[in-house]
């Protein structure tokens, strides 16, 4: 069990560390919170599908817990993807960013902020393309338009956004 939380450059209070087994059900749970009103108005809430959801995802990466105070307040996951070019068929990597999710009493405190910062600042490093997408429906586009994510695309379940690095 790894429960101890790692500062980062955002305010003193808030640290990360990578999801140990002992996070899988707070895991669940924070999903649930977070996003059970997007994900019952677009797909209706399946508590067993959701946890087969779950637990492919956990199978696949395991997110970063975000730490509020040495409290567990949320996830998020950066993920590394290379693109291949439809014209030119050259790969390029780019940076994936899903799984974001904040308790309900952690949300409108800058939180999220400080976490998307730290994110873009990476891509940013690095010259990476960044993207995401988000529930139709979920006030998270506001913070992501934010910080540069444009709309790539959309359906009536979800928006895809994506962000260029800054120059």
């Amino acid at each position: 069990m790894n429960n101890t939380c790692h500062p980062t450059n955002a305010p003193v209070s808030l640290s990360t560390r990578t999801a140990g087994e002992d996070d899988y059900e707070f895991l669940f749970q924070l999903k649930k919170a977070a996003e059970f009103g997007p994900i019952s108005a677009v797909f209706g809430w399946d508590e067993a599908l959701q946890r087969e959801f779950h637990h492919d995802e956990w199978s696949a990466a395991k997110p970063e817990v975000i730490c509020v105070n040495g409290q567990r307040a949320g996830s998020y996951l950066v993920e590394e993807r290379n693109i291949r070019d439809k014209l030119t068929n050259e790969s390029s990597p780019e940076l994936y960013f899903c799984r974001f999710f904040l308790l309900p009493e952690f949300q409108g405190k800058g939180i999220g902020s400080a976490i998307l910062a730290r994110c873009v600042a990476q891509a940013d490093r690095r010259r990476n393309l960044m993207r995401l997408c988000y529930l139709q429906g979920n006030r998270v586009g506001e913070l992501y338009q934010r910080f540069g994510f444009e709309i790539e695309n959309q359906d009536t379940q979800f928006v895809y956004m994506v962000r260029q690095p800054a120059t």
